[in-house]
C-alpha cells in the first residue's frame, strides 16, 4: 500500500474580490510513489567548511565573474533560507524515501550565445552564460567546459547515489531538457519544489510543469527573488512572487510543515 504526505496547503483566492482576495486553504494528500522533491538550481558554494572559496566572491574588474543575482545582502538571505529551510526539508524528503531530483544551470554546445535568450542576459544581466555555467565534469564536445563556481555544488547540498540530475540551459528546466521524461517515467505526478531564484528559474519551471500537468506544492520559505536594492530589508519582491505563484500557478506550505508531516507518514 502507498504511503502517503498530507499537508495544509495554502493559495491565493483572487476572484470574485468580493466573496476572495485573501488566502485560503485544502488537505492534500500525495502519494509517496508519485512525488518528488525538486530542487532548482541550489549551489550554495562556501556553506560547507570544506567547500573553496567561491572566486566570486573576491573583487574583480572583470564583472562577468560576478553572479546574476548580485543585489547587495542576497547572499546572507540565501544562507539563511538553506542552512534553516531548505536543507532541512530536503533530508526529510531523503528520511521518507522520496525521489530527489536536481535541476541545474548548464552550457551545452547548442549556440546560446547568439540566442534571444543568451542576448537578453548579457544585455540585462551583464552575463556570458556560456562561461558562467561551464563545468569541468562534462563531455567538452557536447558542453562548454570550464571551472565556473556558480555551477559548483556545495559539499553540504549535492546529489547523493541514486539522486537525480538534470541539465537546463534556460530558466524553465521543462524547456529541452529530460526533465518531462524522467517524470513521467518514474510515473510521478507531485512536485514539492524548492530553490531559486522565485522570479526566474524556479518561477518559470513551476509555470511550465503546470503546463505540462503536474501539481507543485512550493515549499515558500525555501526560496528567494532577486528583490531590488529597495525591496530587501523585507524582501518585497520575494513576498510578492510567491504569492502571485500561489494565487495562479500552484499552492505552497512551509519547510517546517512539510517536515511535520514527513514525521507523521506511516
Amino acid at each position: 500500500m502507498d504511503k502517503k504526505l498530507k499537508v495544509n496547503t495554502r493559495y491565493f483566492q483572487l476572484f470574485p474580490s468580493e466573496k476572495y482576495n485573501g488566502y485560503a486553504y485544502e488537505e492534500f494528500e500525495a502519494n509517496l510513489s508519485e512525488s518528488a522533491f525538486l530542487v532548482v538550481d541550489v549551489y550554495g558554494l562556501g556553506h560547507h567548511p570544506d567547500d573553496p572559496l567561491p572566486t566570486w566572491k573576491v573583487e574583480s574588474h572583470d564583472q562577468r565573474d560576478r553572479p546574476a543575482l548580485a543585489w547587495k545582502g542576497s547572499a546572507e538571505h540565501e544562507a539563511y533560507i538553506v542552512r534553516d529551510s531548505l536543507l532541512p526539508a530536503l533530508n526529510a524528503a531523503r528520511d521518507l524515501g522520496m525521489t530527489v531530483i536536481y535541476l541545474n544551470n548548464s552550457a551545452p554546445k547548442i549556440g546560446l550565445a547568439e540566442s534571444e535568450f543568451g542576448k537578453l542576459l548579457r544585455r540585462q544581466l551583464n552575463t556570458d552564460m556560456e562561461r558562467m555555467f561551464a563545468e569541468d565534469i562534462v563531455d567538452p564536445k557536447e558542453y562548454h567546459y570550464g571551472d565556473s563556481d556558480h555551477v559548483k555544488i556545495s559539499k553540504l547540498l549535492e546529489p547523493r547515489e541514486g539522486e537525480y540530475f538534470v541539465r537546463k540551459h534556460v530558466y524553465s528546466g521543462f524547456v529541452g531538457t529530460r526533465l518531462d521524461l524522467l517524470l513521467r517515467y518514474l510515473k510521478i505526478h507531485n512536485l514539492f519544489v524548492v530553490g531559486f531564484s522565485a522570479d526566474a528559474c524556479l518561477f518559470t519551471t513551476i509555470v511550465d510543469a503546470l503546463w505540462h500537468d503536474y501539481k507543485c506544492i512550493l515549499l515558500r520559505d525555501c526560496t528567494l527573488a532577486n528583490d531590488f536594492e529597495e525591496e530587501q530589508a523585507e524582501l518585497l519582491g520575494t513576498k510578492r512572487m510567491i504569492k502571485l505563484m500561489e494565487a495562479l500557478y500552484c499552492v505552497s506550505i512551509t519547510s517546517s510543515e512539510f517536515i511535520e508531516a514527513a514525521k507523521k507518514v506511516g
